[in-house]
């Protein structure tokens, strides 16, 4: 139960960011730049966390860790004036203490069979969490921070109550090409969330909310299937996963009516949720395959920017199609888990 509440509020976390950094924005006062600057930090300190938490075996860390987030949101939650250099100190440490808390079930049930299970179904609860937030928020109109600070302090409950075993896997023999050649994948998936609502404005399609919303819906359904594909379809589904989220994505900046681009969202959320749980399952560790999959993602943005500079969305089209191209023939050589040391 720890490793699935743990895995299901980050995503939670990661999935409501447009929500709650409008809310500190409101708190702080400060720009629409600041607030995607923001993002970058805790995305970037996430990354981090999860690169020292899967190395640790220090339950105090950990511990403490879950203390600074839970301290962290409910002063932000509370706290009606926050100046820029708190918010931006705060965020940072707050993305630091998740990252480190979400490294403890990532780095510490890879042993197990059941490991794609619990990353995919955890990734699946997450989801439907953040669809059931983003509603109970919209119509009641409370404070979505709240919700997240209460969620934080169960958290802590659970990591004081039952810590999971420290079982950790070989990677001595793990060959990096096949990462290093997702990167661009990840990276250009930051690109395509990060400037939906800003396409969406400039070719007067309007509001994406809905859209996005249901997107939701979409991953859980993605990242629920991967956690349940036998072993002997894995590859495929992979592969299959990478491939419409990266086709759907490119035509996304391609379409020119509303229904176009909902229905690629959709097929994106889908796509890239089937994928990653499946991808966290073959690495090095789960864990550090988050941290990198957080770096490549918290420089979509300027990545994106660059792009669409160059050559205007159709160029930021052909770059996420062209990323999925090239993290394919990589994901044909993948060797079967049994061949993975000490799994």
């Amino acid at each position: 139960m720890t490793r699935l509440f743990i895995i299901a509020l980050a995503v939670t976390v990661l999935n409501t960011m447009p929500i709650w950094l409008a809310e500190l924005a409101e708190k702080s006062g400060i720009s629409d730049v600041a607030v995607g600057l923001l993002a970058s930090v805790v995305m970037l300190c996430s990354a981090v966390g999860c690169a020292i938490g899967a190395d640790t075996r220090n339950k105090a860390l950990l511990r403490g860790a879950g203390i600074v987030a839970f301290s962290g949101i409910t002063g932000a939650a509370t706290v009606q004036g926050i100046s820029t250099a708190v918010l931006f100190v705060g965020a940072g440490g707050v993305g630091l203490a998740f990252g480190v808390v979400l490294a403890l079930p990532l780095s510490r049930s890879f042993t197990e069979a059941k490991v794609l299970r619990t990353i995919g179904i955890g990734m699946a609860i997450g989801c439907a969490a953040s669809f059931i937030l983003l509603v109970v928020v919209h119509v009641a109109e409370w404070s979505l921070l709240t919700f997240l600070a209460l969620l934080s302090a169960i958290q802590i409950i659970l990591l004081f109550r039952k810590m999971p075993a420290q079982n950790y896997r070989n990677n001595g023999h793990f060959d990096w090409k096949r990462d290093i050649s997702l990167l661009p994948f990840f990276i250009c998936m930051g690109a395509y969330w990060a400037f939906l609502e800003v396409f969406s404005a400039e070719q007067d399609l309007g509001s994406l909310s809905a859209w996005l919303a249901a997107s939701l819906l979409l991953s859980g359904l993605g990242s629920c299937l991967a956690g349940i594909v036998p072993n002997r379809l894995g590859l495929r589904a992979k592969i299959i996963g990478l491939l419409l989220a990266a086709f759907a994505g490119g035509l996304t900046y391609l379409s020119k009516t509303e229904f176009l681009v909902g229905m690629t969202i959709l097929l994106n959320a889908f796509g890239l949720f089937l994928f990653f749980p499946l991808y966290l399952d073959r690495t090095d560790t789960p864990a550090a395959g988050m941290a990198r999959y957080l770096l490549c993602f918290a420089l979509g943005g300027v990545i994106g920017s660059l792009a669409i500079a160059v050559g205007g969305y159709t160029a930021l089209a052909a770059a996420v199609v062209l990323s999925g191209l090239i993290a394919v023939p990589a994901m044909t050589r993948l060797r079967p888990k049994t061949d993975i040391p000490e799994y």
